[in-house]
């Protein structure tokens, strides 16, 4: 039995924890973070890492929800891929369920993961399309706050690999973008089971 991972760095922690405790795992490539910006370059980035481990392992799972470009990628391969069918990240780690519930609480929540914390402002700047805004002259931080108005919350979710570094990279962010901080912890129970879904398709073959 062989996987092969290719996942975003966002959930490197998480699913380190998880293959350290299965056997067989012979190729991990963990991909830059907010690629989904890019949807197209994403695409090609992981179909281009997936075709690199062909025959050299029974089953490549994906580390992604479908993050607006995905869904049906796992179909165009000829060997096995497994992809989480849910939406993005954050309800891979979070649940559909629970991510559902805490929008519905402040539709303006922004979701911070221990893997989230580590881009903060970087990533909003890259989510708007403000990297440029350099070139004439403009500010993309002080942009970025002007546009994300519609925030209310910042929700930091420790899934269980956390540490003070990410508190305190969460809290900073939210005071960057003047967002009421609240913490919350959870179990990446759902990415398991998913990394199991590949493991059975792995012992199918």
């Amino acid at each position: 039995m062989r996987i092969g991972v290719v996942a975003c760095r966002v959930l490197q922690r998480e699913l380190e924890q998880i293959l350290a405790e299965i056997p067989g795992v012979e190729s991990v490539v963990y991909l830059e973070a907010a690629l989904h910006v890019h949807p197209l370059k994403m695409k090609e980035a992981i179909r281009e890492e997936v075709n690199a481990m062909k025959g050299k392992v029974d089953v490549v799972f994906l580390g992604y929800g479908y993050c607006q470009s995905l869904q049906g990628l796992d179909q165009e391969f000829d060997f096995p891929v497994v992809l989480p069918q849910v939406d993005d990240c954050i309800a891979l780690l979070l649940t559909p369920e629970r991510y559902a519930e805490e929008i519905k609480k402040e539709v303006g929540t922004w979701f911070m993961t221990p893997g989230w914390t580590k881009i903060g402002a970087e990533m909003v700047i890259k989510e708007l399309k403000l990297e440029r805004a350099a070139k004439y002259g403009k500010d993309p931080l002080e942009m970025a706050r002007r546009l994300f108005t519609h925030y209310r919350r910042g929700l930091y979710v420790d899934t269980g690999v956390g540490n003070e570094e990410d508190l305190v990279n969460a809290q900073k962010f939210c005071s960057d973008f003047t967002l009421t901080l609240e913490t919350s912890t959870t179990r990446p129970t759902l990415l398991r089971e998913w990394v199991d879904q590949a493991l059975r398709v792995a012992r199918g073959k």
